[in-house]
């Protein structure tokens, strides 16, 4: 069975095809660029011919471009390079090049084919990955330098014969908590970037009695940390109840748990934490409102992407990964719930979480 394609199929295969596909001839100068090629650049066929395609590599790359391409070309070897190549919106995009010899029907080198595809997405999340890794080093070490200390200042008590203090204790405590948060959002997150599920052990809660737990820990962590000058309050409101919800605990208490610590953490200089719980039909709602710094509007709408930070923040006057947020998402989502985000820059946060109420046999 012949299974050799007509040259205009042939033709047809390469002008339509996914990547960009170039080609040059004996005197080095490129002679073909497919549609794909020319709808990227946003140029015609004369346009890009001979040198004109050098036209759109970005200058800092022209160099570097060229000298790879000429010097293979004379050694007939293939080669494979990265550029920026700009695109039709003026847009330059990092682009993966490959070129190799050919040879006409008698077996003589004829040139070059290569062909190029967009790398702009896989550069970005390979840079916000080294950022990610360079980041949670830096928050695993913060918490390991303060148990250390905490730890030293116990051992001389004990070389004292001195009893340990509680707030030392306590203060232990906390940071362990912050490893432990640090660890489960890790391994969430790795189990998202699988695209694995969460793992669920749910059962029916109270979710004000969660609630009321949760706040009363944060609340006693922030009083013994401030020894007597508190800059944030909490006010809980919670509705007429019961308030059952068919949820996995731990989970809900790392989301509120979350939510309470970006509070806290992005109003600064204090302020009320703000906790309510209220009802919409068969519907519960957990807010947490924050009079901190806010988020650009710009920002809001990419807050649960992995990784992104909004604008207004830094590594330095405001530590983290960016998972909080896109790992709650996936906590309430999981549970059937969804997930709201309102801000105004300068004047706080309020975040929302809306739960299925559990309706049971007995309530039906």
């Amino acid at each position: 069975m012949d299974t050799t394609l007509p040259l205009e199929q042939y033709r047809l295969l390469v002008e339509h095809a996914p990547t960009m596909v170039w080609r040059s001839g004996l005197d080095g100068l490129c002679n073909y660029f497919n549609a794909t090629w020319l709808r990227f650049t946003g140029r015609t066929q004369e346009q890009e011919v001979g040198n004109g395609w050098v036209s759109g590599v970005h200058p800092d790359d022209m160099k570097r471009c060229m000298e790879i391409y000429l010097s293979n070309f004379e050694r007939r070897q293939p080669f494979e390079m990265e550029y920026r190549l700009r695109r039709c919106d003026g847009v330059y995009r990092s682009i993966f090049d490959r070129g190799v010899p050919f040879t006409d029907d008698q077996g003589h080198f004829a040139g070059f084919i290569g062909s190029c595809v967009d790398v702009q997405e896989r550069l970005e999340a390979d840079r916000a990955k080294a950022t990610f890794v360079a980041l949670a080093a830096h928050e695993l070490r913060t918490p390991l330098c303060s148990m250390q200390m905490y730890l030293e200042a116990m051992r001389r008590q004990l070389e004292q014969a001195e009893p340990a203090t509680s707030s030392a204790l306590m203060r232990m405590s906390a940071q362990l908590d912050r490893v432990s948060t640090l660890v489960h959002d890790l391994e969430d997150t790795g189990r998202r970037d699988a695209n694995l599920p969460l793992v669920m052990n749910k059962e029916e809660l109270e979710l004000s009695e969660l609630v009321q737990e949760v706040v009363a820990k944060h609340r006693d962590t922030l009083t013994l940390r401030a020894r007597g000058r508190q800059r944030h309050g909490f006010e809980l409101s919670i509705g007429p109840g019961p308030w059952p919800v068919l949820a996995d605990r731990e989970r809900l208490e790392h989301v509120l748990d979350r939510l309470l610590i970006n509070a806290l953490k992005y109003s600064p200089q204090g302020g009320t934490i703000r906790v309510c719980l209220a009802r919409e039909g068969d519907v519960l709602k957990l807010s947490v409102s924050d009079q901190g710094i806010g988020i650009p509007a710009s920002d809001v709408p990419f807050l649960t992407r992995p990784y992104f930070r909004a604008s207004n923040v830094s590594p330095e006057n405001f530590p983290g990964l960016g998972l909080g947020l896109p790992l709650v998402k996936d906590i309430v989502e999981a549970h059937g719930g969804g997930l709201r985000i309102q801000s105004e820059q300068g004047q706080g946060t309020t975040v929302t979480i809306f739960l299925p109420e559990a309706l049971s046999e007995a309530r039906v």
